[in-house]
């Protein structure tokens, strides 16, 4: 599952999780399905929060300065 989950982009990865808890919310799957659904949740959750992670490090501010001119810095938040 793990290599499943780091090959898919984060649209679908958020697509998945919310179809997971759904199934989790519906009450329908036994307690071993929803240990499994529950299982690759935590998977789709940690794979969406590295890649948010991720493109907040790449996000860049540009901030214009005193003297008129812009500078480009790092977005923190």
């Amino acid at each position: 599952m793990k290599e499943e989950v780091e090959n898919i982009k984060f649209e679908e990865a958020l697509e998945k999780l919310e179809q997971t808890v759904r199934k989790i919310e519906s009450g329908q799957l036994t307690l071993d399905e929803t240990i499994e659904a529950f299982t690759k949740g935590v998977k789709l959750y940690n794979h969406c929060l590295r890649m948010l992670n991720e493109a907040e490090g790449k996000i860049k501010m540009i901030v214009e300065k005193e003297n008129g001119k812009y500078e480009e810095i790092d977005f923190t938040i």
